[in-house]
Formats: structure tokens, C-alpha cells, sequence
């Protein structure tokens, strides 16, 4: 049952909501064929008048081909005015009507045609079937997408002409008859199947574009999802960001607050230890290390270097004059203190810690030289970390430049001479280079943020 009710739709082209839209693909797929296929009858008609031209007289000759090119004309200028109009389920309709009708009008006029013009001879009427035969073939490959239009065609044309080859009554006739009524069946049931391949292509199609336009949604859908996650996660991998450098200036601020005299010594040693990382960063010994996030952490840990003067007692650090050598070597166990708390707060995070393990060389070792003459364990050369080496220089010379209880502060000229005098001894060649290549950028930096 459900076949038949298949092949009824087929028949009558049943269009409705729900197949809208391949029905519309089927009548424009059979609306960019049909000049084509008006082309093929109006050169195959002068043909038919030849092979009839001594049948009958020629002036009902001439008022048959005249007949057909005003139908085809007709269909043509039908076709120029339409053809774009197949989108609503009213227009759908009005082209299944005008294909139905076009095609039963031009097969009963070839199948009247042959009916009243059929020839004497039986060469003539073999040749009159070959053309009709190859009207019909043409006709089942080219209107396999409206079945009404190619039924009406086929029987319009097959069936004149097969009545007309059987009222011959002889064994010829007859048997010629019986092979134009099979073909006629083959024709059809070629048609129909045609026509199922053609559905299931289009239905194929659809279904592949609705799951295709699905994918989208639903790609459009994850690609939102992924993006509003995205975001949500960079904002909190903003604010953390921005809670961790407040948390490093409060905790630098605190031990600089024990400190008064240091001033905006945190902003400036951070922008000069910034400078030295970008002048270097290009320098093959420094190369792998200063990369942007590297020089991104410099600049953010600078602050922590004297974070150990935090655990320094108040009558040592807060002391007006000279530090005895007993006070001294107290001192000097800050930074120490700073990179056990370093450490110890790298040890609580589950994985290592590379921003913090940075912040724990500079804290433990700005005060090292190049020389092993430094404290508090007495590295040498490339054993001292290269974040250490910049901060070291960075630290000095704004100490140099700054005003003390117990000195007064350097002329920049003074300062850079003192490093210079330091270089391979105090601080690393390289960055003592480095420094003398941007010098007036120190003098710069320590101008725009003077206490």
C-alpha cells in the first residue's frame, strides 16, 4: 500500500508543505531542460512533414507545423515569464498544471499527426515509428522530473500511433503493433524509475543539507560555548593575574615600608631591570632565557628582591649609622629569608612554579658577584641566575643614585663609573655592556619616578 501510495504521488505530483522544497527542485531542475526540450520538437517536426509530405495535401501539412510553433511558442514565452517563479506552493502548482498541459497538447499532436498523416508505404511507416520511437526515448531521459507531463506526452504520442499501425490488419501491422504497445510499457516503467531515482537523489540532497545546516547550529552552538568559556576563563585568568601583582607589591611595599629611605626604589629598579632583559634578550647568552614571558616576570618580581628585609630586626635595619660586623652579617642573611619564603611558598602549589621559582633567584641571589666575592653563598659566573645578574645591577645603581643616612647620593656619571669599574668583578661583562648601551634610559627612568 505504502508503494502505491508512492507512485500515486509520483503520478498526480501531489506538492504540499512537506515536500515543498523538493518539488520546487524538481520543477526547476525540468525548467532549465525545457527550452532544450522545445528545441528538439520544433527541429524534429519539419521531419515528420517531410516523411508525410506526399501522405496528404501539403496545405494540412503546413497548418499542422503551423499549429505546433505556435504552441511552442506559446510554451517559450510561458517559460521567459515564469521560470523563476517556482519558490510558494502556489506557483509550485500553477508550473505542474502548464507542464501537464503542454506536454498531453504536443503528444496528441504528434500522435493526431501520425494518425491522420500516416504514410502508404512501409518504408515511409517505418521511418514515421523511428522518429516517434526516438521522440519517446528522448522524452523518458528528459522528463523523468514531473511524471504527469511525461505520461501525458508518451500516451498523447504512443497511443495514436499504435491504434493506427493495428487498424492496418495484417501480420506485419500487428506484429509492429504489439512491439510499439511493449515499448510504450518499457518507455513508462523507465520514466517511473527514472523518476525514483531522481526523488531519492533530491531527498538524499535535502536530508544531507538538513543535517548539514544541523552541524552548524550546532557548531555555531559550541563555537558560542567555547568562546563564552574562553572568556570567562581569561577573565579569571586576568583577575588572578591582577591579584597576584597587587599581592606582590603589598608584600614588596610591606618590607619597603620598614625601609623608608628606598622611596619609589621598587618602581624604578623593576623599569631598569625591564630594560636591561629587552637590550638582551637578542644577546646569544641570554637568548633562551629572555623571552617575553621571562621579561614579563622580571619586570612583576623585581619588587620581591628585598622581600627578606621583612624578617631583618628594626635596630638593624631602621639603624642611623654604620652597621657593626656583627649587625652586618645579620643583614646580609635577607636574602636568604627571601628565597626560603619563596621557596617554601612554591613547595604548597601542586606542580613547580616558574614564575615563582624566578622570584626565588632574585630574592636569594641579587647580591651575588661575578667574581664568588658576593653573598649569601658565594656564586660565580654563569653559576649566578641570569634574573639575578640584571637585578643586581639594576639594585646597585639605584642604590648609588639614592640619597642614605649614611651617604649621599651619586651624580649618574659617578654611578656609571662605579659600574664600569665593576664590570668582571661585581657584575656579569655582558650586562654591564648592556647597561652602558642604554645608560641614558637609566637616567631617564630614575628621573620619571625620583623620590
Amino acid at each position: 500500500m505504502a508503494a502505491a501510495g508512492g507512485f500515486l504521488d509520483e503520478l498526480m505530483f501531489r506538492i504540499d508543505p512537506g515536500n515543498l522544497a523538493v518539488r520546487s527542485e524538481q520543477l526547476r531542475a525540468r525548467l532549465k531542460l525545457f527550452p532544450y526540450m522545445v528545441l528538439g520538437q520544433v527541429f524534429a517536426e519539419p521531419l515528420f512533414v517531410w516523411l508525410m509530405w506526399d501522405a496528404d495535401a501539403h496545405r494540412n501539412l503546413l497548418l499542422w507545423i503551423g499549429c505546433a510553433y505556435l504552441l511552442h511558442v506559446a510554451e517559450l514565452v510561458t517559460w521567459l515569464g515564469y521560470r523563476d517563479r517556482v519558490d510558494t506552493l502556489s506557483e509550485c502548482l500553477d508550473w505542474s498544471r502548464r507542464f501537464f498541459w503542454f506536454a498531453l497538447v504536443v503528444g496528441m499532436m504528434w500522435g493526431f499527426g501520425t494518425l491522420f498523416f500516416f504514410p502508404v508505404g512501409l518504408l515511409d511507416q517505418v521511418l514515421l515509428i523511428c522518429v516517434m520511437l526516438g521522440l519517446a526515448a528522448g522524452a523518458t531521459s528528459m522528463n523523468a522530473t514531473h511524471l504527469p507531463a511525461f505520461y501525458a506526452y508518451l500516451l498523447g504520442l504512443m497511443l495514436p500511433l499504435i491504434f493506427r499501425v493495428a487498424v492496418e490488419q495484417d501480420e506485419t501491422h500487428a506484429a509492429l503493433a504489439a512491439m510499439l504497445l511493449l515499448f510504450m510499457f518499457v518507455m513508462l516503467g523507465a520514466g517511473q524509475f527514472l523518476g525514483k531515482l531522481v526523488m531519492r537523489s533530491l531527498h538524499q540532497r535535502f536530508e544531507n543539507l538538513s543535517l548539514a545546516q544541523q552541524l552548524a547550529r550546532l557548531n555555531d552552538g559550541l563555537e558560542s560555548k567555547v568562546r563564552e568559556r574562553t572568556e570567562q576563563l581569561q577573565h579569571q585568568t586576568e583577575e588572578v593575574s591582577r591579584i597576584r601583582d597587587v599581592t606582590i607589591i603589598a608584600m614588596a611595599t610591606m618590607a619597603e615600608t620598614r625601609d623608608n629611605e628606598t622611596g619609589n626604589h621598587l618602581r624604578r629598579t623593576q623599569t631598569y631591570i625591564r630594560a636591561l632583559a629587552m637590550q638582551l634578550r637578542s644577546h646569544p647568552r641570554f637568548s633562551d632565557f629572555l623571552n617575553d614571558d621571562s621579561i614579563e616576570s622580571l619586570y612583576k618580581l623585581a619588587p620581591l628582591h628585598d622581600i627578606g628585609k621583612v624578617g631583618i630586626p628594626d635596630y638593624i635595619l631602621l639603624k642611623q649609622g654604620k652597621l657593626t660586623p656583627e649587625e652586618y652579617e645579620i643583614m646580609k642573611t635577607h636574602p636568604t629569608l627571601g628565597g626560603d619564603a619563596l621557596a617554601a611558598a612554591e613547595a604548597s602549589l601542586p606542580a613547580p612554579s616558574r614564575f615563582l621559582h624566578i622570584g626565588r633567584e632574585i630574592a636569594s641571589g641579587h647580591h651575588e658577584k661575578w667574581d664568588g666575592s658576593g653573598y649569601p653563598k658565594g656564586l660565580k659566573g654563569d653559576d649566578i641566575p641570569i634574573s639575578a645578574r640584571l637585578m643586581a645591577l639594576a639594585d646597585v645603581y639605584d642604590a648609588l643614585i639614592s640619597k642614605r643616612v649614611y651617604k649621599q647620593a651619586y651624580s649618574h656619571e659617578d654611578a656609571v663609573a662605579f659600574i664600569t669599574d665593576g664590570r668582571g668583578k661585581h657584575f656579569d661583562p655582558d650586562v654591564v655592556d648592556a647597561f652602558l648601551a642604554i645608560e641614558d634610559e637609566f637616567r631617564q627612568i630614575a628621573e620619571r619616578y625620583s623620590d
